[in-house]
């Protein structure tokens, strides 16, 4: 049961009090207030475009773009194209096509693992990776070996080659649709 409920329900006497007719009303109307309320800024904020959150701050009433932070809130860096970065993304860099998985998120870096170290660069020159059928087939046999208990030293049998002559195999049955 909402709280607003809870007050609709002592407003009409089932509560510890019994409220004359007036009261109950303005009890009432309180609570209808506030759920009005709530459903205006629930439904702004699911209609608004990320731009808008992003520049207006999060809630007019409570914080402007410039106090998010006094609230524990941070804008995320974004790519290349202006799309929010989150943790777990992965990303390529526009040049070389290489990709990284965003472990961390800093004002305008991510941050990756590379060698067992970690390593931060700038998110402006990155864009969201599509998966590949390369990709798609890497991880299932990641995933397979894991199951199978192969020690990753074992794992070097999966060659490129392999992949990408099975990624082109795979091509051609989706065109074959």
């Amino acid at each position: 049961m909402s709280i607003t409920d809870e007050l609709r329900e002592e407003a009409r006497g089932f509560g510890r009090y019994v409220y004359t007719a007036p009261q109950a009303d303005c009890l009432t109307a309180i609570a209808n207030r506030i759920d009005a309320e709530h459903e205006a800024k629930v439904s702004y904020w699911q209609g608004a475009s990320y731009k808008d959150g992003y520049e207006n701050g999060y809630d007019d009433g409570f914080a402007s773009a410039g106090d998010w932070t006094e609230h524990g809130w941070v804008r995320l860096p974004v790519d290349a194209d202006g799309v929010p970065i989150h943790i777990g993304d992965v990303m390529e860099w526009c040049d070389s096509g290489d990709t990284l998985t965003v472990e961390g998120i800093g004002k305008d870096i991510v941050f990756y693992i590379e060698n067992e170290g970690a390593e931060w660069t700038a998110a402006r020159n990155k864009r969201h990776h599509e998966p590949t059928v390369e990709d798609v087939l890497r991880e299932f046999a990641e995933r397979y070996l894991d199951y199978e208990g192969v020690p990753s030293a074992g794992r070097r049998g999966i060659g490129e080659a392999l992949m990408d002559e099975y990624a082109a195999r795979l091509r051609l049955a989706g065109d074959a649709e």
